[in-house]
């Protein structure tokens, strides 16, 4: 056999130096040309590796053999950069993780961890290999929400050296991968929270962004306002001050040590990045810097912008403008844009213009509001797949920006009487014309999520599949507004309110048509034909995700491509021809011409036909295998040689055609996230529009003034219903009304008897109209709500010595310090958990409160049956009501779950106690 010495040299002999292999990360775009250098976006400092021929460098996992000392300088030099981040280091084939950091992984990822000798000891050491690395991703910053560090490798043109990088830190707030996240179908926000040193009133500003679709919001908060704006915003990483102690306290009681894993994770960073003004501008024009294709041609999709503008935030210039921000938001979203910028390492998407999120204009609902209505998690906890929630019931959309559109409403509905009633205007027109709710509903199911495309592209994190799902999204969105437009036009166009109007009210809220807001949606939608097929035209339809994976272009793309893959088959059969011509000549019928990276280039033939080679001076044998030889040939050396030339020069030919696609999409990103917002509230409206059919909802009529009457005629719970539909089971409707003379409701009736699911279907009527849905009742004629408030259920926060009558105590003094004359407040079993007197006084305080002192709309339940005379007695807009129970008189009972006018002077506890299975014994004890 040759010596090692002998074959290194070789193969450097054999490869021209155009066909350096590159060896890099599924995350990092590599720009290079043949003898210049790689070209890279990101400037950090790099490590130089040994040479992996070096006779003094030992072998790592499956890839080339580095300097033992140069790695582990790398991880110590790195590791002392991002000491808070896991570090995966890349060589060859594996991310690798040494010292302690490869016993933490490996028991959490379930990897053996070994003590790996290097010069002068040992280290412990795990790893994995590369193609891998999302599923590794997924479980260590989205399960265990550690933040990653990812040290590349490369091996430049024209050079025998490798280098090592960081190339992106990765934290739960910043996962932008598909396959990392449990689902596209929410955001996935990162969050900031800064205080405001002026102000004394405890104002504190916020900034939350998504990075992977580019919304990027901003809004004022308080001390007292925090929880709900968490509950609301759900971030999966906050940002804060390490130092501000008030904060850290906030978010230590917002998240107790019990929610486990459901808690956020907190990046704690320090005060001088609060004060920076690197990222923000607060010049007079905004709109010029926040659009990077502003002058761009939609039609073209070309203009001035460049496209590293578009897809970059320029660290050296102001690129986003923040004038309408208050001084709290704008310290926020500048440690936020830098802290963002930061783990990306130079490199931002896009972003949207930071919207101000202002409170006025949406519902307010607190944390334990938005838990005990279930609006999009499960109040016994966990995620919304292990039980069903207003979310799971409404969500049949078939877009993930759809979804995340949905979950956004939900949890912030609107209190503007403009925009609620464009939204029933769309959901109308859907409910009265099924077949284009249903072809639309068709198309869009191949729309892709092209707002995380088109960012996964400006981060260098995309591949041809994104341009592929953008393309397809393109024509679908062509196919839409067809439809739309078609429809329009023909005779059967509503323009007026018939059909859905027939369970509502008679008189229509406003003169305008419901095809207008129709008009309007297929108007803002813009095919971008040339784009769509240009990268039709390009790309194969089976193209891999990778943009550095060979022949993802269609070879008939463009004149270079064809002629290269000609020249490719043409030496492809040269190979043929030459492995065919040497098996006849040698008699050889095993011989096959190969290569691998490990090895490079050779002849390889079976034990038994190895010596026909053996004696022939042109093949020398370089090894020696079980049941095989291998022999190195100069002229099969020199053909591989020329196809992997021609292989390269492919590469470096579709990754320029894809970097010219890409830059057309950045450019054209507007108007992409424009089509993607518009198909959302489609999506939206479609899914509404089919549930209202499905289960005989209607629309609301709905009132800004507080005054009005607040009627719903045989309303249901949404949820219960759909369970007990389910079940085969009829839900018994029920009524409410609200006026002048009964503004507070107090409620009792028997445990069982459906106190608490009367309460919640009153607020999440509300909810439902305020998000633009048609609402399940035979009528509804509701005023908007600014806030709605709840006491239901309960729990204790033993992690902040909170027992279960504290919790009750502090969510009722939220309510009575933040409710308004325009609120709805419902109140469940208000005073339990202490002394029966002490309990029926504030209970009744809490009312007297709610009816003298705040006059909103209120729903009050209570088994305190003493308390309900001196009520009604004292309180001139309060209205007794009862849940009815049936009794045969010889203990049979039935609970009716109707509502109805009376009082309820009984709790029938013993019923319930019969139900749960107390023995007789027990129950007869109770009963004397």
């Amino acid at each position: 056999m040759l010596g090692r010495a002998f074959r290194g040299a070789l193969r450097r002999w054999a490869r021209p130096p155009a066909l350096v292999r590159r060896s890099t990360g599924p995350h990092l775009r590599i720009d290079w040309a043949p003898g210049t250098g790689h070209v890279g976006v990101r400037r950090h400092a790099t490590t130089a590796v040994a040479d992996p021929d070096n006779s003094s460098s030992v072998a790592t996992s499956s890839g080339p053999n580095v300097s033992a000392s140069s790695v582990l300088s790398t991880v110590r030099e790195y590791r002392q950069k991002y000491p808070e981040c896991t570090l995966l280091v890349r060589v060859g084939d594996f991310y690798e993780l040494y010292y302690e950091q490869a016993d933490d992984v490996g028991s959490l990822l379930g990897l053996q961890v070994v003590d790996k000798k290097f010069k002068g000891g040992t280290v412990r050491f795990t790893g994995f290999p590369a193609h891998t690395l999302l599923r590794h991703l997924h479980a260590l910053v989205a399960r265990h929400q550690r933040s990653v560090a990812i040290c590349e490798q490369f091996q430049e043109p024209m050079r025998r050296a490798f280098t090592r990088r960081v190339t992106r830190v990765v934290t739960p707030g910043t996962l932008i991968d598909d396959e990392c996240l449990a689902t596209t179908r929410v955001h996935n926000y990162i969050l900031c929270i800064a205080s405001v040193p002026a102000a004394g009133d405890g104002e504190l500003g916020l900034a939350w962004l998504d990075l992977a679709t580019g919304d990027f919001m901003a809004g004022s908060s308080t001390v007292d306002a925090l929880s709900a704006d968490l509950a609301r915003i759900r971030p999966q990483e906050i940002v804060v001050d390490r130092d501000d102690a008030q904060v850290l306290g906030l978010l230590e009681a917002a998240y107790p040590p019990s929610l486990g894993a459901a808690r956020p994770a907190v990046a704690k960073i320090g005060a001088e990045q609060f004060a920076s003004g690197r990222y923000l501008a607060t010049d007079a024009d905004p709109a010029a810097e926040l659009d990077p294709a502003a002058d761009a041609d939609p039609a073209t999709e070309s203009g001035p912008a460049a496209a590293d503008a578009a897809s970059r935030v320029d660290t050296e210039h102001l690129v986003l403008a923040a004038s309408e921000l208050s001084a709290g938001e704008q310290r926020a979203a500048r440690a936020l844009l830098g802290y963002v910028q930061g783990t990306q390492l130079g490199l931002l998407p896009p972003l949207q213009p930071p919207r101000r999120y202002a409170q006025a204009g949406h519902m307010r609902m607190g944390a334990a509001t938005i838990q005990a209505l279930e609006l999009v998690r499960p109040i016994t906890g966990g995620d919304a797949r292990s039980a069903p929630t207003l979310l799971t019931e409404l969500d049949s959309t078939r877009t993930s920006a759809g979804a995340r559109l949905l979950a956004e409403r939900l949890t912030a509905p609107s209190t503007s009487l403009d925009i609620i009633e464009q939204r029933l205007d769309l959901v109308e027109f859907f409910c009265t014309q099924p077949r284009v709710r249903s072809r639309i509903h068709e198309q869009l199911e191949s729309v892709g999520d092209v707002e995380r495309a088109v960012n996964k592209l400006s981060l260098n994190c995309g591949g041809p599949h994104d341009l592929l799902a953008i393309a397809g999204a393109l024509r679908q969105v062509a196919k839409i507004k067809r439809t739309l437009r078609d429809h329009l036009k023909s005779s059967e166009a509503p323009r007026l309110r018939t059909a859905a109007r027939k369970r509502t009210l008679a008189e229509a809220p406003s003169d305008r048509p419901v095809s207008e807001v129709v008009h309007d949606k297929a108007r803002a939608l813009q095919a971008l034909a040339p784009l769509a097929r240009a990268i039709s035209a390009a790309i194969r339809d089976d193209a891999e995700r990778d943009p550095r994976a060979f022949g993802f272009l269609k070879r008939d793309c463009c004149a270079a491509v064809t002629r290269l893959h000609a020249d490719l088959a043409h030496k492809e059969r040269e190979r043929a021809q030459l492995q065919e011509r040497w098996q006849l000549a040698h008699a050889c019928a095993s011989l096959r011409l190969d290569s691998i990276p490990a090895l490079g280039h050779f002849v390889e033939v079976s034990k038994r036909d190895a010596a026909r080679l053996d004696g022939l001076g042109e093949f020398r044998m370089i090894q020696s295998l079980k049941s095989k030889v291998r022999f190195e040939h100069a002229e099969w050396t020199y053909l591989l040689s020329e196809i992997e030339l021609l292989r390269s020069r492919i590469q470096t030919e579709e990754l320029r055609v894809f970097e010219e696609l890409r830059d057309r999409v950045l450019a054209a990103s507007t108007v992409i996230r424009t089509n993607s917002r518009v198909l959302a509230a489609l999506d939206v409206a479609i899914a509404s529009a089919a549930m209202a059919a499905a289960r005989q909802y209607t629309r609301p009529r709905l009132s800004a003034a507080p005054t009005q009457p607040h009627c719903i005629e045989n309303g249901r719970h949404p949820v219960v219903e759909a369970q007990l539909l389910a079940a085969n089971r009829q839900y018994v409707a029920n009524d409410c009304a609200f006026d002048a003379q009964s503004r507070v409701l107090l409620l009792t009736g028997p445990n069982m008897g459906g106190k608490s699911t009367y309460l919640r279907q009153i607020a999440l009527t509300s909810v439902l109209a305020q998000i633009g849905c048609f609402v399940p009742a035979d009528r509804a004629h509701l005023h908007i709500v600014d806030a709605i408030y709840s006491r239901i259920g309960a729990h204790d926060n033993l992690a902040l010595d909170q027992s279960t009558f504290m919790v009750e105590m502090r969510e009722t003094a939220e309510i009575l310090r933040h409710a308004t004359g325009r609120s709805l407040v419902i109140l469940d079993e208000i005073g339990r958990g202490t002394a029966t007197a002490d309990g029926a006084a504030i209970a009744f305080a809490t009312l007297k409160y709610l009816h003298d002192c705040i006059g909103c709309k209120a729903v009050f339940a209570t088994h305190y049956h003493e308390l309900v005379p001196q009520a009604v007695g004292e309180l001139g807009a309060l209205r007794p009501l009862q849940t009815a129970i049936f009794e045969d008189g010889q203990g049979g009972f039935s609970f009716l779950h109707r509502v109805k006018p009376g009082i309820c002077s009984q709790s029938h506890a013993l019923y319930v106690a019969q139900i749960a299975g107390i023995p007789k014994q027990v129950l007869a004890l109770a009963r004397a």
